[in-house]
């Protein structure tokens, strides 16, 4: 769906109209020499450049302009319009009032001026910075297959030896909740980031996530979390944030792990609702007990994705890769591998769509398991794992779940490896609602 168009564009583009309309494309001074083609040519330059975002490009070319053909109004409204996008408001009233004052303005050139004056100054007397809190909820249910994530009863083989396992796969039911807390701070002037006008934002969050399982309270999943960082976004043309990430994790009823992480990525606007993401993360792990303190280490991960909505704008998809290498004290515990993934969705009217994901995971482990066989000083575990997905979402626009969305989704992951103690499989259902607040 488009977005409706905001006062002060519709203006610019008024007063844009009714002077080229009334004036022609430019007023020329009779004493000066110009040369017509040349100036059109740096006009639409400049005009190209702010359209882009380019904005402190575009101030420059049209002051330009401006220093040798002062009369050339229309191209002073132009840049007015630029001074108002850098928020460098006194310098867009100045540009304005002179085009006022010119005897040979048009009567309605100069009531659209005057309207767009109005919200420029309202722009002016708002504060330097906006703050924005916001929140999040989602609770459901979830239903899973292989919560303890093992390969089921019965014998295994590993090196040519017999083990047996001595457990087996509990399914339960459990509950899925998600609460967090968001606040924005994001500064009224803009950077001038290479001619570009680049908004400048620190964002922060705070939340819980939990699944609570009706069977057994052992894998039982707790997750507080809390990131902030700053973020910028040059628009129509990128943006990108640097997240500072903490995590502790609970098992149980015990404390499993913290970790601390920096997850940097940009995003890269190519037009036609086309975009490249560039993700990276470097994470440290520590964990509360000593039988997993072997496990300790740091992850790093680097990814590309490619996103496209297509013409009708109801149908998108994303793909992506991912390298993932993770460092432990035990170099059984560590592992690198890719990731490949892809996700796609089309909406089935104003209020709900469909959706499907697919992810697959090597994992290439650095030195031999001995978990399963102690005496194993060869075997090094090597995985893959596969998981789809599809999926359902609804918005209610009135009744008991106004403003909450409804959402379902089925998964299945099968996980293969060449030690057979780590091969399962898992289906897991959710079904929840959730609700942004702002």
């Amino acid at each position: 769906m488009l977005q409706p168009i905001s006062r002060a564009r519709f203006l610019t583009v008024s007063i844009r109209l009714l002077f080229a309309i009334s004036c022609g494309t430019f007023v020329f001074s009779a004493t000066a020499a110009v040369d017509e083609e040349l100036i059109q040519q740096q006009f639409e330059e400049a005009m190209d450049d702010r359209e882009s975002g380019k904005v402190f490009d575009a101030i420059q070319m049209f002051e330009n302009i401006l220093s040798t053909n002062p009369y050339l109004n229309r191209a002073r409204l132009e840049l007015a319009v630029a001074y108002h996008e850098a928020s460098r408001y006194q310098d867009a009233i100045d540009q304005f009032q002179i085009v006022l004052d010119d005897p040979e303005t048009p009567e309605s050139v100069r009531l659209s001026i005057l309207a767009y004056m109005a919200q420029l100054k309202a722009d002016q007397a708002k504060p330097e910075g906006e703050h924005v809190v916001s929140y999040y909820a989602k609770a459901g249910l979830i239903y899973n297959t292989n919560v303890n994530v093992v390969p089921g009863v019965g014998t295994i083989i590993v090196n040519g030896k017999n083990f047996f396992l001595p457990s087996e796969e509990i399914s339960s039911v459990g509950t899925d909740i998600v609460l967090s807390a968001s606040h924005r701070y994001r500064r009224k002037k803009p950077l001038d980031v290479a001619g570009a006008r680049t908004s400048f934002e620190w964002q922060s969050q705070a939340s819980i996530s939990s699944n609570l399982y009706t069977e057994t309270s052992d894998f039982n999943l707790n997750i507080i979390s809390a990131d902030t960082g700053p973020a910028f976004i040059s628009p129509g043309r990128w943006l990108g944030a640097i997240p500072l990430r903490v995590d502790q994790v609970y098992l149980g009823s015990s404390a499993l792990a913290t970790a601390f992480s920096m997850n940097p990525y940009l995003t890269f606007d190519l037009g036609n609702y086309r975009s490249i993401l560039l993700e990276s993360t470097l994470l440290s792990r520590s964990y509360a007990d000593s039988i997993n303190e072997p496990q300790d280490g740091t992850f790093a991960m680097v990814g590309l994705a490619y996103t496209t909505l297509f013409t009708s704008l109801n149908t998108g998809t994303e793909i992506g890769v991912r390298y993932r290498d993770r460092d432990a004290e035990d170099d059984q515990f560590g592992f690198d591998g890719f990731t490949l993934y892809a996700s796609g969705y089309t909406t089935l009217n104003e209020l709900s769509n469909i959706y499907a994901k697919a992810n697959y995971r090597t994992f290439e482990y650095k030195a031999p398991d001995t978990i399963v066989d102690s005496t194993n000083t060869t075997l090094i575990r090597e995985d893959d794992e596969l998981t789809v997905s599809v999926g359902y979402n609804r918005d209610f626009k009135d009744g008991f779940l106004e403003k909450w969305t409804f959402n379902t989704e089925l998964a299945y992951t099968d996980n293969t490896s060449n030690i057979d103690a780590y091969k399962y499989d898992r289906w897991l259902f959710s079904a929840n609602v959730s609700r942004y607040i702002q």
